[in-house]
């Protein structure tokens, strides 16, 4: 009886191959292990000057529209004016603008309408305030938040109309705005695809208000916005922030395990120096626009 034929050639058969002695066997690839969750402490006070900040705007506000005489010498003490500060010395104005905004009465009659103004500022001075200054503390907070709205004002007057007047937080408020995108740039790596969202949302905003003002500049607009007061709130908040902003630096808690320490490796007196240099400089623009103006 024959035997079926094999079809491949015995010496065609690949040969067995024998591991060397020395050679290991490749490792199984290890499971990563599950992520755990940990709590990230960070020192933090309460929100008291973003608190304070609205109600003296609202207060202010509120006197105005309940008496048409408050509301028309309360706008004409304090409204900012590029010529009743260079040519004639008001230079507080620049200051007490920030404090009022776009009043209800117009000749006696209520538009309120105008009360989107204030709303709006003291909307974004409360959701942005309540998360940046228990991080940043009083002191740095009131710094970006002042310091940045006199940029705006001087900005205002300088590049402003003559005939001009402008009122409102605006400023103050973009400087706190650049502040939150300079700490989530510091931040970046820690905050993640979160941090990049929110830093992606802020210039979308930032872009939109811009365009709207230079979209109030053209002829027929109702409303004028202060352009040059949010352009210089938003670089007063930016350089600021960028030098006095907390830094955190991450470590194990000492007094509780298994949770995150972040320490403020950025304290503000080793930057007074760069406050001192910025108001000088707020000092300088007006100076140079005091001369401007004389000439």
């Amino acid at each position: 009886m024959n035997e079926p034929q094999s079809e491949q050639h015995p010496l065609e058969s690949p040969p067995t191959r024998t591991p060397h002695p020395l050679e290991q066997p490749p490792t199984p690839a290890r499971p990563e292990p599950p992520r755990q969750r940990v709590n990230l402490r960070i020192p933090s006070v309460k929100p008291t000057a973003t608190y304070v900040l609205i109600a003296i705007n609202v207060i202010i506000f509120v006197l105005r529209a309940f008496s048409p005489t408050l509301d028309g010498q309360f706008f004409e003490w304090g409204a900012n004016n590029s010529q009743l500060v260079l040519q004639n010395g008001e230079y507080y104005r620049l200051l007490s603008s920030m404090f009022l905004h776009a009043g209800v009465l117009i000749r006696g009659q209520y538009a309120l309408e105008n009360s989107i103004h204030i709303f709006f500022n003291m909307y974004i001075l409360y959701a942005v305030g309540l998360s940046l200054e228990p991080l940043f503390g009083h002191a740095r907070f009131l710094i970006i938040y002042l310091l940045g709205g006199l940029l705006g004002s001087v900005l205002s007057v300088l590049f402003g109309g003559e005939n001009s007047y402008s009122v409102g937080a605006s400023g103050a408020v973009f400087a706190i705005l650049g502040a939150e995108f300079v700490y989530l740039w510091h931040h970046r790596k820690l905050m993640g695809s979160a941090g990049q969202a929110r830093r992606r949302t802020l210039i979308i905003f930032a872009v939109m208000n811009l365009a709207a003002g230079l979209i109030s500049t053209l002829p027929g607009s109702a409303r004028s916005i202060d352009n040059w007061g949010h352009v210089g709130g938003l670089i007063g908040g930016v350089v600021l922030a960028w030098f006095i902003s907390p830094i955190l630096n991450l470590r194990a808690h000492p007094d509780h395990p298994g949770e995150i320490l972040g320490e403020d490796i950025n304290p503000l007196h080793k930057h007074y120096w760069v406050v001192s240099l910025y108001a000088t400089a707020l000092v300088i623009l007006i100076f140079i626009g005091v001369l401007r103006a004389g000439g």
